[in-house]
């Protein structure tokens, strides 16, 4: 999961649905050789969902999964967090 060219700090993109987060991460990944993590697309890929909420009408995240997954990869540095919020971090 985890490809790092080279130690550096870790940036998280947050913000509301629709804002540009995705392309500013794309950006900026292309820029600076950072390493891209996609909250919402490696929640996708593993199933790391927990309950329906039916007032939102979603799956909430299963943040413990989310953690345990990248948490190497946050500890070597060097990436950019693409997620709406930065609650469980």
């Amino acid at each position: 999961m985890c490809d790092i060219h080279f130690r550096g700090p870790n940036v998280m993109i947050t913000g509301t649905p629709g804002t540009g987060k995705t392309t500013l991460c794309s950006q900026l990944v292309e820029q600076t050789g950072l390493n891209l993590i996609s909250i919402g697309e490696l929640a996708k890929d593993n199933n790391f969902y927990g309950e329906y909420d039916t007032e939102l009408q979603s799956y909430e995240l299963d943040e413990d999964k989310v953690i345990d997954e990248i948490d190497e990869c946050m500890k070597e540095g060097g990436n950019v967090v693409d997620y709406h919020g930065c609650d469980f971090f």
